[in-house]
C-alpha cells in the first residue's frame, strides 16, 4: 500500500507538471481526473464494506483430538464492482492445533460467491478460537483500507482421547471387586476415626508415629474399615520448558493415559481422588460415569503451569494420604528431587504406580534412569513410560505426525 501511494504521489505531480508546461483543456483535464481518483475510491470503498457479505458453517463446536474439522466459508459480493484487495484474516492461535488454516487473499468479480472449504485433523485438546480473525479490504488504488471485526468469534473445544489402556500391563485393571477388598483388608485400607493414648495390650501396628513423635508419648489410632474401593491419582501440572509443539505432545500424552486409566477404574467401581496443586491443594474425588464426565470436562482445559517444585507437592499429598492406598503418578518429566518422594510412599505403604513421559535433562539424568529401572521395582513401584513403544503407546502415536490417522 506504501508504493501505490508513492506512485499515486508521483502521477499527481506529472499531471501538474503538465499544466505548468502545457496547459489548455487536457493537462488540466487530466489532473482534476488523478485529484479525484483518491475521493472516487474512498466511495467504492465504503460500498464495499457495507454491502459484502459472509457465512460461516461449523459442523459442531466439540471435537474430540484426532477427529477432522469442518469448516465452511462463504464471501458474497452483491455489489457491480470489481473487488481486487480482499484478505480474510483467520484465527491462528491454533496453527499447531490445526494446521490446515491459512489467510486468504482473493478477487471477487461482480455478483459473486467464492467458498473455501477447511478439513483438517485437531491434533490438540484445548479450548480455541476458529474462523474469521479479521477482514481488511482495500480500494481499486489501494490507497486506503478498511478492517471489519466479526462480532461473533467461533470457538470449539476439543477433548482428549481415550484409548483402552485395559492393554496395559497394570494388575489393577485384572482385579475383581473381592480381590481389592481382600487386598485392602491384608493391607489395612483403613480410616482413622479417633487418637487416644496407648493401653497395654495395643498393637504396636496402630501406634500414630508421627503424633507420638510429637506429643512424647505413645498415641493410637482408632480406626475403622473403609469399604470404599478408591484411588488417589496425584497430577503433576509443572510448566514444561522447550520446544511448543513438543511440549504440547508431552502434555496430551499425559491428560489421555490419565483419562483413559480413570475411566477403566471408574466403569470398574473403583472411586477416584484426584489430586493436583493450583495455588491450593486440591482433591476431587469422582465415581461412576457422572464422576468420569466431570474429571473429563475438567482435564480438557487443564493447562501445565504450576511453578512449585512437584516434589513439594507430592510431599505435601503423602502427609494427607492414608497409609496403604492404592496411588497413581502422572509425572511428564522426571528429576532428582523427585525420589525421595516416591521412596515415602513405598514406606507409607502405599501401592504406586508411576506414569511418566521422560527423565529431565541434567548430570544425573542416568542415576535418576537407573533409579525407575532398577530401585522402584525392588520397592515395589510399577512404572510406565508413556513415550515408549507399546500396543497403546503406538495408538497414542495417531494424529501427531508419527502416524497414520
Amino acid at each position: 500500500m506504501k508504493r501505490s501511494r508513492i506512485r499515486y504521489l508521483i502521477l499527481l505531480f506529472l499531471s501538474f507538471v503538465y499544466i505548468y508546461f502545457d496547459g489548455g483543456f487536457l493537462p488540466y483535464t487530466l489532473f482534476y481526473v488523478v485529484l479525484l481518483l483518491p475521493v472516487l475510491s474512498v466511495i467504492y470503498l465504503v460500498i464495499v464494506f457495507y454491502t459484502f457479505k459472509y457465512s460461516e458453517s461449523l459442523e459442531k463446536r466439540e471435537y474430540q483430538k484426532g477427529e477432522i474439522l469442518d469448516y465452511t466459508l462463504r464471501i458474497h459480493n452483491d455489489t457491480p464492482f470489481y473487488i481486487a484487495y480482499f484478505t480474510v484474516y483467520m484465527h491462528m492461535e491454533g496453527r499447531m492445533l490445526i494446521k490446515g488454516m491459512k489467510n486468504e487473499h482473493i478477487t471477487l468479480k461482480p455478483f459473486s460467491i467464492l467458498e473455501f472449504k477447511f478439513n483438517v485433523p485437531i491434533l490438540y485438546r484445548g479450548r480455541y478460537k476458529v474462523g474469521i480473525s479479521h477482514i481488511e479490504i482495500r480500494d481499486f488504488l489501494n490507497l486506503f483500507s478498511v478492517r471489519y471485526i466479526p462480532g461473533e468469534t467461533r470457538q470449539i473445544r476439543v477433548f482428549p482421547r481415550i484409548l483402552p489402556v485395559e492393554e496395559l500391563d497394570i494388575p489393577y485393571f485384572r482385579m475383581s471387586d473381592n480381590e481389592y477388598m481382600s487386598r485392602n483388608r491384608d493391607t489395612g485400607h483403613t480410616e482413622i476415626k479417633d487418637i487416644r493414648d496407648y493401653m497395654y495390650g495395643d498393637s504396636l501396628k496402630k501406634i500414630h508415629w508421627k503424633l507420638s513423635s510429637k506429643f512424647g508419648k505413645w498415641l493410637i489410632k482408632e480406626t475403622t474399615a473403609s469399604s470404599e474401593k478408591e484411588f488417589w491419582i496425584l497430577l503433576d501440572l509443572s510448566r514444561i520448558l522447550g520446544d511448543d509443539e513438543e511440549v504440547l505432545k508431552i502434555e496430551d500424552r499425559t491428560v489421555e493415559f490419565l483419562v483413559s486409566v480413570a475411566k477403566v477404574l471408574l466403569n470398574t467401581g473403583f472411586n477416584i481422588k484426584l489430586c493436583f496443586y493450583r495455588n491450593e491443594q486440591i482433591c476431587l474425588t469422582y465415581s461412576g460415569n457422572n464422576g468420569f464426565m466431570q474429571l473429563y470436562d475438567l482435564l480438557s482445559l487443564i493447562p501445565f503451569d504450576q511453578v512449585a517444585h512437584f516434589s513439594e507437592i507430592l510431599n505435601m499429598f503423602i502427609e494427607s494420604i492414608p497409609e496403604r492406598q492404592s496411588v497413581l503418578v502422572f509425572s511428564p518429566l522426571i528429576d532428582d528431587k523427585q525420589l525421595d518422594s516416591f521412596h515415602k510412599m513405598a514406606a507409607n505403604g502405599h501401592d504406586v504406580t508411576l506414569f511418566y513421559c521422560d527423565v529431565e535433562e541434567s548430570e544425573l539424568k542416568t542415576d535418576i534412569m537407573n533409579a525407575i529401572e532398577k530401585e522402584f521395582p525392588e520397592l515395589g513401584i510399577r512404572t510406565v513410560n508413556l513415550m515408549k513403544s507399546s500396543p497403546v503407546t503406538e495408538k497414542f502415536r495417531v494424529f501427531e505426525g508419527e502416524g497414520a490417522v
